[in-house]
């Protein structure tokens, strides 16, 4: 599926899923600066986060009140969200949805989302109901199988999603060791994901989602995977190349509601 380019994200928008990743361009942010972050843990100025959210919200057409943001922690845990939760981490950070990189609903008029520079944002929806699921996966979630686990949470059968592995960075400048190598063969490391050489091993984390996904269920036709890489520095941030020093793009999917669909 091919990722349209707008103004502060590229992304795909059908009759039913809109779903997208940020861009770092034309913002109010300092990291760097005039940057589009996204993310409230930082440093950044909340009022430039708040400006930011506002801005995507103008372009997508779903308020911040009806977006919801797990926090992170690069691990494996997964959990069911509703619109109960709408709201939840996105004015301001809370005590709720801790240590959480994978959410799933079957509620339309709620935006799932995360915060992302450089890790693999998998998106996940049903063609036959209403299901829709966001992955945070860099190599620890993926060393979890956190793709194959949030598929598994589909209460139908798997071969009925369609699965997106999004904008991340690409093999060719993701250069990892062999505590990364052997921490995710258990999870499912298949052989055209890694490139040994002398440094380490270029590590192709689109690849090994994608993998783990099919091994779940999940027809390899509808498995999906975007050629864009965070390491096009112009558009997007990019931890592991900017040590550090950058923003954080918004990983986003959701579905609106029958009566507002485009």
């Amino acid at each position: 599926m091919y990722m349209e380019d707008h103004h502060h994200y590229v992304g795909l928008e059908t009759r039913d899923v809109l779903l997208g990743y940020t861009k770092r361009t034309d913002g109010g942010s300092d990291y760097p600066e005039d940057s589009f972050n996204m993310a409230l843990y930082i440093g950044d100025d909340i009022k430039n986060v708040h400006a930011h959210q506002n801005a995507l919200a103008m372009e997508i057409g779903i308020d911040p009140d009806n977006w919801v943001l797990p926090v992170q922690k690069h691990g494996g845990n997964i959990r069911a969200v509703s619109k109960q939760d709408a709201g939840t981490n996105i004015r301001g950070l809370t005590d709720s949805l801790h240590n959480v990189d994978g959410i799933y609903t079957y509620d339309r008029d709620l935006l799932l989302t995360m915060n992302f520079a450089d890790c693999v944002p998998v998106y996940m929806w049903s063609r036959k109901n209403s299901f829709t699921a966001l992955a945070h996966a860099g190599w620890r979630g993926t060393s979890h199988n956190i793709t194959g686990s949030l598929a598994k949470k589909y209460d139908g059968d798997l071969r009925d999603l369609e699965v997106v592995v999004g904008v991340s960075i690409n093999g060719s400048c993701y250069t990892v060791d062999d505590k990364v190598i052997n921490a995710l063969r258990a999870a499912g490391l298949p052989a055209d994901a890694v490139n040994e050489h002398d440094e380490g091993y270029d590590l192709d984390l689109k690849a090994v989602n994608r993998h783990q996904a099919i091994m779940a269920g999940v027809s390899p036709d509808s498995v999906h995977v975007t050629e864009i890489g965070t390491e096009d520095l112009d558009r997007f941030f990019s931890f592991r190349l900017e040590a550090g020093e950058t923003g954080r793009a918004l990983a986003f999917i959701g579905r609106k509601s029958e009566n507002d669909q485009r």
